[in-house]
């Protein structure tokens, strides 16, 4: 990774004056490690842009605000920001710095703003931005041009992927793309996708057979994705139809996770995917003993009974083994992994 991209922040609010110690260099330095190769990091945007606009309209003297609408307008004509809800101006933005860095409510980002004619309208902390007597105006560039470079660097590494994957014509060529996302620091987007594209061909070669009402059906086993990482899914990435199995992706072995998940669904069973070396029931082991630690033996029992399948990087280092022996096979593999990136990173809205 360049050495600029790296500390491409510090360089910025060096050229603002922007105190290092200051809730918003601190907020953005940690949204921002997503442009880091190889971050674990969900590129989470929506309070980001929120924070983008606000500053925007600071910039432009437009010190009364802007309306909800026209805030949120701006917001979804960012890159990626199609399908970004209205929460980051609602509370979402705000929860998380009060939630982080303690401050005072003036501190807040998204302060309530009075159009006069009875709109929700919202403007930017005059009190954030001046804080260790920063200069507003240069704090609210400092926003916009930090956001703005952090966009562009994340969009170089996408469109870096998908150069080096379409570049892969070899099935061992693709095989080798493919298998970076088991690496430990690997983006947690692009692990997502690969193990629905290997799941997918894995459960499409079964067939199954089943009656309604006595008319009798047959059909391949189809693994869907419910949307993109970051969408509200109620905790389901992947559904298996027919069978109407429920599967979640995941990078945690903690156990609040797993159980948080089935209470989501009201204790409904569900199968996991997890980014771990561990066997299958090495995973069931350590989740449960970690769990009797806080919870009876007869509670932990309900919840371990709900985990139906588990796949771990071995099965799916196992799966890719098996697909990349049929040039048929991990070609569709590649293709899956293509569309599904483009969706993910909005790149086919």
């Amino acid at each position: 990774m360049d050495s600029n991209e790296i500390n491409f922040l510090e360089v910025i609010a060096d050229s603002y004056g922007i105190d290092k110690n200051s809730v918003i260099f601190k907020y953005i330095e940690r949204k921002t490690r997503a442009s880091e190769r190889g971050s674990k990091a969900r590129r989470s945007l929506g309070n980001l842009y929120a924070l983008y606009v606000l500053a925007q309209d600071y910039i432009n003297e437009n010190f009364e605000g802007s309306s909800f609408t026209e805030l949120m307008q701006r917001m979804k004509a960012m890159p990626f920001g199609t399908k970004l809800q209205n929460h980051p101006l609602d509370n979402r933005l705000n929860d998380e710095v009060k939630r982080q860095y303690k401050v005072s409510d003036n501190m807040l980002p998204v302060q309530p703003a009075n159009l006069g004619d009875g709109r929700k309208a919202r403007k930017i902390s005059v009190d954030l931005l001046r804080e260790y007597n920063m200069n507003p105006s240069s704090c609210a560039s400092f926003i916009v041009d930090a956001i703005d470079s952090y966009i562009t660097i994340i969009d170089s590494h996408q469109t870096a992927y998908l150069n080096q994957i379409d570049a892969a014509y070899t099935d061992l060529e693709i095989a080798e793309v493919i298998a970076e996302a088991f690496a430990y620091n690997s983006d947690a987007r692009l692990f997502e996708i690969v193990s629905f594209g290997l799941l997918y061909l894995h459960f499409n070669k079964t067939k199954v057979s089943f009656s309604i009402d006595g008319k009798s059906f047959s059909q391949k086993l189809t693994l869907y994705r419910t949307g993109r990482t970051n969408a509200n899914d109620g905790g389901i990435d992947f559904v298996l139809k027919p069978l109407g199995n429920f599967f979640q992706v995941t990078e945690t072995l903690d156990f609040k996770k797993y159980f948080l998940d089935f209470e989501k669904i009201n204790r409904f069973p569900m199968s996991f995917v997890i980014k771990t070396n561990l066997t299958q029931q090495a995973v069931r082991d350590k989740i449960k003993e970690d769990a009797v630690q806080l919870y009876s033996v007869e509670q932990v029992d309900v919840y371990m009974n709900l985990f139906e399948e588990i796949y771990t990087l071995n099965e799916l280092k196992n799966i890719l083994d098996q697909v990349k022996e049929s040039h048929d096979s991990i070609s569709k593999l590649k293709e899956i992994v293509v569309q599904c990136f483009k969706l993910e990173y909005g790149l086919l809205d």
